[in-house]
């Protein structure tokens, strides 16, 4: 008896939702992650995610990097070696057809009945989990919150993000205000040969509008010894830096400063201001116009806490004989209006609340800035946070399911007997570990 043949969307379907997707897709992923454990060795962690991770292709291979990283140089050296050819998909881009050959073929096509309730909630438990994955990609912000002993703020800044701010300076005690830029409008003209090149901003509430030329990615302001030179902006300029250390390895991005001049042009009058924009300046741009003064700089992000936290007291315990750190710990006060609340942050203890989570970071013993105290706090806001072990959890219920069914089968036990009494005994294990914590 003959069969039709498959329409070209079943075939799709079919290809879509097969095994030998799925063992190409994770065998990728397995290289992505070699090649990028590495080549963190000498890029930097950020760096290689957003290469090899983050990216839909991988633009390059720097096979050179990996073969030292190998240590294989000893024997032979190949030198710098670049595979300059996008030819393998990026991390981005697998996870996404993973996560379609899941769900085709890991819930939708898959043969349902009692037997196979437990690998059905296994494959939903993964497909939570890359889910979670894309969630943090997108919506998820982490950055830095340091604060002085008796010092509460309500502000972090972003690890990676850079913007250009412009605030009108208003009498103390007002509400501060300020415009932001995002870096992803103007990085793109340090990329150009013509170092000319430039972009206007402006804004209906702003005076002036506001041109951004000369962008460097890493780079430091110089006095200028030749009064001539035609980049020299107050008798400054920017002087572009290598954005490799002395090992030869790239800086990892939280070590770059960048700088820009930009260019204020007074909408009433027209006349010109020109200034240098430096991230690591000490201070911002000072402009006038009129009666009116803005401040102008390059920093990172900031995003505000629904809550404030305030830093009491700060200590840090070392291994017996050692100057090596043990463990930081803080005792903070989460400010929450008129409600006060005391807790104690350490590395592996954060604080939590309304979609933020708080980690011990870093310690200053203060030493050098007349004995006070201060901590660092890695802030993570992830409406994601709780996904993975959510899912994690699923898994173990799906497979301990799918087990003991197929040991009830084996033993002629009554397999729902059997899977009751099981998830009955390690929810029972899972509640009195809790009350013992």
């Amino acid at each position: 008896m003959s069969t039709s043949p498959q329409s070209f969307p079943a075939k799709i379907i079919a290809f879509l939702s097969s095994f030998g997707l799925a063992t190409v897709v994770l065998a990728l992923l397995l290289l992505l992650t070699f090649l990028g454990t590495l080549e963190q060795a000498e890029y930097g962690l950020v760096a290689s995610q957003a290469r090899y991770f983050e990216s839909v292709i991988v633009d390059r291979i720097d096979v050179g990097a990996c073969w030292r990283a190998l240590a294989l140089d000893v024997y032979w050296n190949i030198g710098d070696v670049v595979l300059p050819t996008p030819i393998l998909p990026g991390g981005y881009t697998l996870m996404g057809v993973l996560f379609v050959n899941m769900l085709l073929g890991g819930l939708i096509r898959i043969r349902k009945s009692p037997r196979t309730i437990g690998v059905v909630i296994s494959h939903f438990a993964i497909l939570f989990m890359i889910a979670a994955g894309a969630v943090t990609y997108h919506f998820a912000n982490e950055g830095i919150l340091n604060l002085a002993e008796g010092q509460t703020n309500d502000e972090f800044q972003s690890f990676h993000e850079r913007v250009i701010e412009i605030e009108k300076v208003q009498p103390e005690g007002s509400k501060r205000s300020v415009l932001v830029i995002d870096a992803r409008l103007f990085q793109d003209l340090g990329n150009s040969t013509d170092h000319g090149k430039s972009r206007t901003f402006t804004h209906e509430s702003l005076p002036f509008d506001l041109s951004i030329t000369n962008w460097k990615q890493h780079a430091e302001v110089k006095h200028a010894e030749d009064a001539t030179r035609g980049d020299a902006v107050d008798g400054y300029y920017i002087q572009e830096l290598t954005k490799l250390d002395e090992n030869g390895q790239l800086l990892p991005d939280e070590r770059l400063s960048q700088a820009c001049v930009a260019v204020v042009k007074d909408k009433k009058s027209g006349a010109e201001q020109r200034g240098i924009l430096w991230e690591f300046a000490r201070a911002p741009w000072t402009v006038t116009i009129g009666d009116q003064k803005f401040l102008i700089n390059i920093t990172r992000r900031s995003y505000r806490l629904p809550f404030a936290i305030r830093l009491d007291e700060t200590s840090q315990e070392k291994h017996p004989g050692t100057n090596r750190a043990r463990r930081f710990t803080s005792k903070v006060t989460k400010l929450h209006g008129t409600r006060e609340e005391k807790r104690v942050v350490t590395m592996n203890e954060p604080v939590r609340g309304e979609g933020y989570a708080i980690f011990q970071s870093s310690f200053d013993s203060g030493e050098e800035e007349g004995g006070v105290k201060r901590s660092g706090f890695q802030v993570v806001e992830n409406p994601s946070d709780h996904w993975p072990l959510i899912s994690c959890i699923l898994v173990a219920i799906g497979l301990l399911i799918h087990f003991v069914l197929m040991l009830a089968r084996a033993m002629k036990w009554n397999p729902w007997l059997a899977v009751g009494i099981t998830l009955f005994v390690v929810t029972a294990g899972f509640w009195l570990a809790y009350l013992k914590l």
